[in-house]
């Protein structure tokens, strides 16, 4: 039976099994021929380890289910120089740019899990529903963890927008073509894909791993996704723990307009250091971008690690300051809060200058 006609609940069941295949190709410095790798080895955490978590974890204060802000109209194309982007939850973001409208990691679902009925449950709705969406084009898919490739809410996606493109990392098209998805790109690492004069993608490296199940663990890459254009690039990284990627990123496509860099996720640090920043991680890939404006994401919809409800913005807001970044160009978001995004400033010698986002909501 073709795994495009089969009901979630089965694909899903297919999935937690293992029985997708997995990556086949040549060897590379993201594959070892079996599994993919990071450019820095990162060893996993074992049942050992797991155990021990939960076993130590500390008694934890229950999270709460905000009010959602009221939704404001959002623009159906943004052209020219302009960058729209609209926090929407954890890592799904709506990038507007060059005419076209982008959406990352969708994750509408009420968990992030391949249940309906257990898993982590969501405390924040999202900032935008579906309907109120504008026509997408493209749908970015950095790795195929639980809470980043959610198999309703891409089918809901295809459904809604037939015309719409996946792309993603090795491994990764053919679950996502069962979710209805006509045309899925398969990115590797440091590999660009034109989508205009004068914009192109490139899937880029990040530090941390796949699985879907025990069977399949890093059998399809993860990886980051760079927008290069004139005015200046853009970095959706997915997850990552902090490595040597945002430097090298860095030194090829210079300073940066925007980045979107995950904040939440990080307790305890022994268990999720590896994989996961923490506030003052990010803080460190904003500077090591010199990125002039970011913004803070994967944190306060899903309850996933040991760290507070509220913990994420707050550990941010002390890290900016013992590390002397200005807080106006890295701020955490609200769901549904859009920021208007300026190209980037240089000076007379060509270093990036600081001009930040003006947010509306």
């Amino acid at each position: 039976m073709s795994t495009k006609r089969l009901p979630l609940w089965l694909l899903s069941l297919r999935s937690l099994l293992g029985f997708d295949r997995p990556w086949r190709g040549p060897a590379s410095d993201s594959f070892d021929g079996q599994r993919f790798r990071n450019l820095a080895s990162t060893p996993h955490k074992g049942l050992r380890d797991l155990i021990r978590w939960q076993l130590e974890r500390p008694r934890q204060a229950p999270w709460i289910a905000p009010q959602p802000a009221p939704a404001t109209p959002v623009r159906e194309r943004v052209v020219g120089d302009e960058l729209c982007v609209t926090y929407i939850n954890h890592a799904t973001i709506l990038l507007q740019l060059h005419g076209l409208n982008i959406l990352t990691d969708p994750l509408w679902s009420k968990r992030a899990s391949p249940f309906s009925f257990v898993g982590p449950r969501r405390y924040h709705p999202p900032g935008l529903a579906l309907d109120q969406l504008p026509p997408i084009d493209l749908v970015l898919v950095s790795h195929n963890h639980y809470d980043h490739l959610d198999l309703w809410s891409l089918r809901e996606l295809s459904r809604r927008f037939p015309a719409a493109r996946a792309i993603t990392g090795l491994g990764n098209g053919e679950l996502i073509r069962a979710c209805g998805f006509a045309e899925v790109i398969e990115l590797d690492w440091w590999q660009a894909l034109p989508l205009g004069r004068d914009l192109r993608l490139h899937g880029v490296p990040v530090q941390h791993w796949s699985a879907r199940s025990r069977r399949d663990t890093d059998r399809t890459l993860w990886l980051g996704f760079v927008f290069e254009s004139p005015q200046g690039p853009v970095l959706f990284p997915g997850d990552t723990g902090l490595g040597p990627e945002f430097r090298l990123i860095r030194e090829r496509f210079g300073p940066f307009r925007f980045a979107a860099l995950p904040i939440g996720a990080y307790e305890p640090r022994w268990f999720m250091r590896d994989h996961h920043m923490n506030p003052d991680d990010a803080a460190q890939a904003h500077q090591q971008l010199e990125a002039q404006n970011s913004m803070a994401i994967h944190f306060g919809t899903f309850r996933l690690t040991d760290e507070g409800q509220f913990d994420p913005p707050r550990d941010l807001s002390k890290a900016l300051a013992e590390r002397g970044v200005d807080p106006g160009t890295f701020r955490t978001p609200a769901p549904g809060e859009r920021w208007n995004v300026p190209p980037l400033a240089t000076d007379p010698i060509g270093r990036a200058g600081q001009r930040s986002a003006s947010a509306h909501q």
